[in-house]
């Protein structure tokens, strides 16, 4: 049976909404939360896990948009009555560099409603997934490993996470609330490609890596979900490829820096490429 994913309006809009929340959750990165617990902002709340919001603001004298994805799953979104992204700064972005170090709660800026086809429905049954994420490429993944936790107890998540350093790992503090609260369903292999900590493997995802992570259980695995650069999807899907593994069950996300961003776009269109296979059965 084919998932029915959450839709926007066949003409969506823009809303203004109130920033009630920022937090640092890594170097030059926050969560800005909105305020969606008002009734007329309901649309806000009827999204899936992985999908991101559009948003418009005047920054610098210049309309911009950019997209974000969602980090929290929807019913803590709904308890919460804040829609939550993370924001990492970019060098020479102009929406980003706002966000992470201007914007204060109390702050309105237009967000479009929740769109984007790289999702998860929850499932019943117990189930086993391998998320590979890279840098930024974490926040719709937590979304998405958070519903698949939460959805039957007997299922499992690996996650192999690259980052540069531990102080730009975006949502650390989130991913190892998440292993606690799933009673360690969830299983983090971290990696950093710029700095050596003990305990923590010093490299960048290769073959060899992900053989040593999931070589000979791929059998074992109900969906891959990959997000983050270019180079990092390219590796974890040759890999993937060279094993017996149903296109259907791979999900991807690429995040791709690109250059400045045209004050008025496409809504839905958002600097980053976005890329789904087709939803599992």
């Amino acid at each position: 049976m084919m998932p029915l994913l959450s839709k926007p309006a066949r003409h969506p809009r823009f809303a203004p909404l109130r920033v009630a929340e920022v937090k640092e959750v890594a170097d030059r990165a926050v969560s800005i939360g909105f305020d969606v617990s008002d009734p007329g902002h309901a649309a806000y709340l009827d999204y899936v896990a992985g999908q991101y919001v559009t948003l418009d603001a005047e920054v610098a004298g210049e309309r911009v948009r950019q997209s974000y994805s969602l980090w929290t799953r929807p019913a803590r979104a709904r308890e919460e009555g804040l829609l939550k992204v993370a924001v990492t700064e970019i060098s020479g972005g102009r929406m980003s560099p706002w966000l992470v170090s201007t914007v204060e709660p109390g702050v309105t800026i237009g967000v479009l409603p929740p769109m984007g086809e790289f999702t998860y429905l929850p499932t019943a049954g117990a189930a086993r997934h391998a998320v590979v994420a890279g840098g930024s490429g974490i926040t719709p993944v937590l979304a998405i490993m958070a519903e698949i936790l939460a959805a039957d107890e007997a299922t499992s998540v690996d996650l192999l996470l690259a980052n540069r350093t531990r102080d730009s790992a975006v949502l650390r503090d989130e991913v190892t609330a998440l292993v606690e609260s799933s009673g360690h369903r969830l299983r983090v292999i971290d990696v950093l490609s710029r700095e050596q900590v003990r305990g923590v493997r010093h490299a960048r995802i290769d073959a060899d890596l992900l053989d040593q992570v999931w070589g000979g259980e791929e059998s074992d695995i109900e969906g891959w979900w990959l997000c983050g650069p270019e180079g990092l999807l390219q590796t974890a899907e040759t890999w993937i490829g060279g094993r017996d593994v149903d296109p259907a069950r791979v999900h991807r996300e690429r995040f791709t820096r690109t250059g400045p961003v045209d004050p008025r776009p496409d809504p839905r269109s958002r600097g980053l490429s976005r890329e789904r296979s087709q939803p599992r059965a």
